[in-house]
């Protein structure tokens, strides 16, 4: 029978370590950047009824849309709007809507700011929605206008914090 070396214990001690390790990096998302629970927040965010349900007024012009960016861990979902008033117009709509529903306004980053942003609390996290307006770039950089009604509600949330408008 061969009696083990200390190197060669400590060795296997530290394999296993690594392994264990690793395997807890990877299903908590720290390799990914995504989990299977990330993944299913994503889906509860594309449920969310101000995603779902058009504002007076309001057309959806694109697909729901849904996941979670693989590089910051967060989750993610969306849908493109029309509407055939103003920016001011759009702005009123939402910020009507999302304090009918809980959402409570953020101060936004500048006052040249291209988008809004509202939070709330739901099953512990919170989740942040945003609304922007974008604006068309045709080759060269040059910026093209779009209709004034044109925007996005987008919903962002992560059970680490690491999401924001």
């Amino acid at each position: 029978m061969t009696k083990h070396s200390r190197p060669t214990a400590a060795l296997v001690w530290l394999v296993v370590a690594a392994a264990v390790f690793g395997g807890a990096w990877v299903t908590t998302g720290a390799f990914t950047g995504c989990t299977l629970r990330d993944a299913r927040l994503a889906d509860d965010l594309a449920a969310d009824p101000i995603l779902n349900e058009a504002r007076p007024g309001t057309t959806r012009t694109g697909d729901l849309y849904s996941g979670c960016d693989e590089d910051d861990g967060f989750a993610y979902a969306g849908r493109d709007f029309d509407h055939p008033g103003s920016r001011e117009d759009v702005i009123a709509s939402v910020r009507s809507t999302a304090a009918g529903s809980g959402w409570l306004p953020e101060e936004p980053e500048s006052p040249a700011s291209r988008s809004l942003c509202f939070t709330r609390t739901r099953d512990g996290l919170t989740v942040h929605l945003s609304l922007s307006f974008a604006d068309a770039h045709a080759a060269g950089g040059a910026l093209q206008p779009v209709p004034e009604g044109e925007h996005t509600l987008e919903l962002t949330a992560s059970h680490d914090g690491a999401a924001w408008c």
